[in-house]
């Protein structure tokens, strides 16, 4: 090997070592980016697989939830600023936990709602029951969100959840320089249009995501109702969600300076399990809140 072209093989190595250090830092700051998002098994998919952004999307079953705080616009309003993002940041950070330990992928924020789908970008034959029982898991965290609002001082808190199931269109949205995962079509509307019904503390359901979400779900009787949701011809079948498997939704809210009841946090030792044969509701603190059974 002649000594010119000793020092391009040089060069080229050096050129090799420089991209992939742009690669790997490229990597880090999607990584970061995302994480607040995903859930660990779907970030790596992303990283594995969509190593450069590609504008399109696909059809897909899926189930969609969004939520909503009520009447955040009156608290906004009435509350300092730096106090109102310091509320509703910790609101948003003991529900995304929750989101993805059900493997959930948060879509976006719009304000203080939450838009998430279950099933996408990878496939999930449980999405229905996940989407279900992690709504149940949301609702019965509020408590202890509104305890910690209480000990600071803050107002409480109310949510409401719509979930449905259907077909949607699912992918990257936006140009070459600027995307983002999304879903659009009548069903993702559709799903918006149910949590619009729902009232303090509720959760509802479309019946295509009761059918597909199994035998566990628990429903209050007389929590359905027929509604006709803007946008849409025709009326729908709507129904309350009051637990799942063996666990209620818990609306009392502990007293400020005094402790919340013990069986009032999600998957604390006092609970049973709810259906280990289908999945396990595991403990929070093992980083395994909901994840299903290997």
């Amino acid at each position: 090997m002649t000594a010119k072209e000793s020092r391009r093989l040089r060069e080229l190595e050096e050129e090799n070592a420089g991209l992939k250090k742009r690669l790997e830092q490229r990597d880090e700051v999607m990584r970061r980016t995302l994480a607040s998002y995903l859930t660990d098994e779907v970030l790596e998919e992303v990283l594995e697989k969509d190593r450069s952004v590609r504008i399109g999307g696909e059809r897909r079953v899926v189930t969609m939830m969004f939520t909503d705080i009520r009447r955040s616009t009156q608290l906004s309003e009435s509350m300092n600023a730096t106090d109102f993002i310091e509320m509703l940041n910790h609101y948003l950070e003991e529900m995304i936990e929750i989101v993805n330990a059900w493997q959930g992928n948060i879509l976006s924020f719009v304000g203080d709602a939450i838009v998430v789908v279950f099933g996408a970008p990878r496939p999930n034959e449980d999405a229905a029951r996940d989407a279900v029982a992690c709504a149940v898991a949301m609702q019965r965290r509020m408590p202890m969100v509104n305890f910690w609002n209480a000990a600071h001082g803050y107002p409480n808190l109310s949510m409401g959840i719509g979930i449905h199931t259907g077909e949607a269109i699912l992918g990257n949205i936006g140009s070459q320089t600027r995307a983002k995962y999304d879903m659009i079509g009548r069903n993702v509307n559709l799903a918006s249009r149910i949590e619009g019904f729902t009232g303090d503390d509720e959760i509802l359901i479309s019946t295509e995501t009761l059918e597909a979400a199994g035998d566990q779900v628990i429903l209050n009787p007389e929590g359905e109702r027929w509604v006709r949701p803007k946008g849409i011809q025709t009326d729908i079948l709507i129904h309350q969600v009051v637990g799942y498997g063996s666990r209620m939704i818990r609306t009392e809210r502990p007293e400020p300076g005094r402790p919340a009841p013990s069986d009032a946090v999600p998957g604390s030792a006092s609970e049973a399990a709810g259906s280990p044969e289908t999945f396990e509701w595991r403990d929070l603190d093992e980083g395994q809140f909901g994840r299903k059974a290997e």
